[in-house]
């Protein structure tokens, strides 16, 4: 049998990590970040407040960097973006670090829980998800203008036109 580390709806294993980076119980009221034991991922947790993370800013995706970002830089969009929104949180030290970026397309489906809807995701550990699409960095192969996203509603994903407007959550690696 597993034994869980953290808590979460069914197989999931998530603590609640504070601003400054510590685990916090899981009947804590404030958080920041989520770290999901399965993955080793740790997840930013979107606010409500109209600040930088908050639950309701969506971006275009950009990416500078030609090694990875599938032949098309996507676009700056007066610097409400997806680069810019990571280095903005980066800037920040959320939970301590500066290594957040825009997750892949399988890393975001981690989070996704199937069984709920509207949101499909543990609203407990991440709460003001919107029931919507959100960037990954996965720009579509065949089609350098697009990139995936996957729908927080049900889970399922499709492609966007880096130009569209889209949420993004934020990941890191490690701990």
């Amino acid at each position: 049998a597993i034994t869980k580390v953290g808590a979460g709806d069914a197989g999931f294993d998530f603590t609640k990590i504070s601003a400054t980076g510590q685990p916090l119980a899981a009947n804590a009221t404030e958080w920041s970040c989520v770290r999901d034991y399965h993955t080793g991922l740790m997840w930013e947790v979107k606010t409500d407040d109209s600040g930088t993370r908050d639950k309701d800013n969506t971006y275009t995706w950009y990416n500078p960097d030609t090694t990875n970002n599938g032949g098309t830089v996507g676009y700056e969009n007066g610097g409400n973006n997806t680069h810019a929104f990571a280095q903005a949180v980066n800037d920040q030290k959320l939970c301590g670090f500066t290594n957040w970026r825009l997750p892949t397309k399988q890393e975001l489906h981690s989070i996704v829980n199937y069984g709920k809807y509207n949101p499909a995701i543990d609203s407990a550990y991440f709460p003001n998800t919107q029931s919507s699409w959100y960037w990954s960095s996965s720009p579509v192969a065949n089609y350098s203008s697009y990139a995936w996203i996957v729908y927080f509603g049900d889970g399922y994903d499709s492609y966007n036109y880096k130009g569209g407007n889209d949420y993004v959550r934020l990941v890191r690696s490690g701990q």
